[in-house]
């Protein structure tokens, strides 16, 4: 799948006026499903599925390269002769993080920049809400995080202005927190070993939830002469004719693009929820992305 490549006359670069009053009504009906697994502590601690150096067992598994070696089990080693790892359950705080896509494919259309940043400002608002800690990660060009009130203005402020896709700006990123709930906004189109990807986001969280939000031609592209191809991470441009052949590879490839990304998300343990950017928030939340939500 080539990376933000979208069929539209322009490529549009100024996000649209961000809806905050939907933002507001949503925020105001609905809480976050938060994980069921058990806690302890104060209110909203959550154990995480990650391994952790708390003192309650959970498991065992072989090791892997890069695992901490003073979690192997020598007993079991020496009993079987293979490196075994006792994995042990995280501590976190009642944190929700929020990792906003900020690659130039993010801005093929106004309207698709801005219901990335609608969405990430109604997760942080609603968790808020909850009484939890909200984080934001935007991964533009220039990465931040932001904390509590912080979010919505860091949300706000959003560039999708980075040259690289998700994948790659997740190593200059800040660093991943450990958290109850991370929910990870892109349109996860660019190519990658989705796997690790995958697996690289769910370390450090007890939930894991892809919001995959496409525009409406990067779902269903129209046809037609003098159409113009941009791949928003390279600027490269091609004019052709998007004839039946050439749209059916593309949605052939998006088809085969979309089952590759529900299994690595499923391989994680994770939740994939995709949503058509036109539909307009209150459609979005109300619809396609009701699993995140649960009765405020």
């Amino acid at each position: 799948m080539t990376a933000g490549t979208s069929a539209v006359g322009s490529q549009e670069s100024a996000r649209a006026s961000l809806d905050e009053a939907a933002v507001e009504r949503a925020a105001a009906g609905v809480a976050l499903r938060l994980p069921r697994s058990p806690h302890r502590g104060r209110l909203g601690d959550v154990r995480a599925a990650s391994t952790g150096s708390s003192m309650e067992l959970s498991d065992f598994r072989a090791y892997a390269p890069g695992d901490d070696v003073r979690q192997l089990d020598w007993n079991a080693v020496a009993r079987t002769g293979e490196l075994v790892l006792r994995v042990r359950h995280d501590e976190v705080a009642p944190r929700v993080e929020v990792v906003l896509d900020g690659s130039k494919s993010m801005a093929v259309s106004r309207v698709k920049a801005s219901r990335a940043a609608e969405v990430a400002m109604l997760v942080c608002r609603v968790a808020a809400r909850q009484g939890l800690e909200p984080s934001l990660v935007v991964t533009s060009r220039t990465p931040r995080r932001a904390t509590g009130a912080a979010c919505l203005t860091a949300a706000r402020a959003a560039e999708a202005d980075a040259a690289d896709d998700l994948g790659a700006a997740l190593r200059r990123s800040p660093p991943l927190r450990p958290s109850g709930l991370r929910v990870v906004v892109s349109d996860f189109l660019f190519e990658a070993p989705l796997d690790s990807f995958a697996a690289l986001l769910s370390r450090g969280t007890s939930a894991l939830v892809f919001v995959q939000l496409l525009d409406g031609e990067d779902a269903d592209p129209g046809g037609g002469s003098g159409a113009r191809l941009v791949d928003a991470e390279t600027g490269e441009v091609l004019e052709r004719m998007l004839a039946a052949p050439v749209l059916e590879a593309y949605r052939r490839r998006l088809a085969e693009h979309q089952a590759l990304l529900r299994r690595a998300v499923a391989r994680a343990r994770g939740t994939l929820l995709t949503a058509v950017a036109d539909d307009g928030l209150e459609a979005l939340w109300r619809g396609a992305l009701s699993p995140l939500w649960e009765p405020g």
